[in-house]
């Protein structure tokens, strides 16, 4: 957690670790189970190899999750989330609904001025 900063402030801390890009993306990836490095590149396609590494690393050392060895004949490592990464569930879910609250309002806000605009050009078209 040293790259989190040092804080006796937990909101502080939680904001800091779920603020770097990537973050709660790959989180909201996990909460449908253990995923290989693959998967979860293909689920995530616009970041990188380096950063979506990184960004693994950072949640593990964190401990919201770990790496797990499936048995033969998969015997292939996967990211799952811990029992403190499972504790945040409910502020994903929770945040995934505000977002798409967020992009309809900011959807219906750029209609509407779209629409205001298409109206004044035509009022002053005439």
């Amino acid at each position: 957690m040293r790259r989190w900063g040092h804080t006796d402030d937990p909101l502080l801390m939680a904001v800091g670790i779920l603020s770097a890009k990537w973050i709660l993306r790959i989180m909201s990836v996990l909460t449908q189970g253990p995923a290989r490095f693959s998967g979860s590149r293909a689920a995530i396609p616009a970041v990188s190899a380096n950063i979506l590494t990184a960004r693994l690393r950072d949640l593990e050392e964190a401990g919201i999750i770990c790496k797990e060895m499936l048995p033969p004949p998969a015997n292939c490592q996967v990211y799952a989330l811990t029992d403190l990464g499972e504790a945040a569930r409910p502020v994903l879910v929770a945040i995934e609904q505000w977002a798409s609250c967020f992009a309809d309002a900011e959807y219906r806000r750029g209609q509407a001025v779209k629409d205001s605009g298409a109206a004044s050009h035509s009022r002053s078209a005439s």
